[in-house]
């Protein structure tokens, strides 16, 4: 799972969200969490991934994309 961040930027500013800050007053978390998940250091977990699509009015196909390493194994085999 990982974030678009070009996505969340783009939705986020046309909300009138221009800072990290006004990013996680708006979805309820920490700006260090915004701050580590845009910054790709830590995966967005379920709690973010929530937050985001309640507190920005999104779908999730408009900010996350998920990858092949979160399907098992078997799963990437017969894709």
């Amino acid at each position: 799972m990982r974030i678009r961040v070009d996505a969340l930027d783009k939705i986020a500013t046309g909300q009138g969200l221009r800072t990290r800050y006004a990013i996680a007053k708006r979805l309820g978390v920490s700006q260090s969490t915004v701050g580590r998940v845009l910054d790709g250091e830590q995966l967005p977990g379920n709690p973010f991934i929530a937050a985001t699509l309640a507190g920005l009015a999104v779908s999730f196909d408009a900010v996350f994309e998920v990858d092949d390493s979160d399907r098992p194994t078997a799963e990437r085999a017969v894709a």
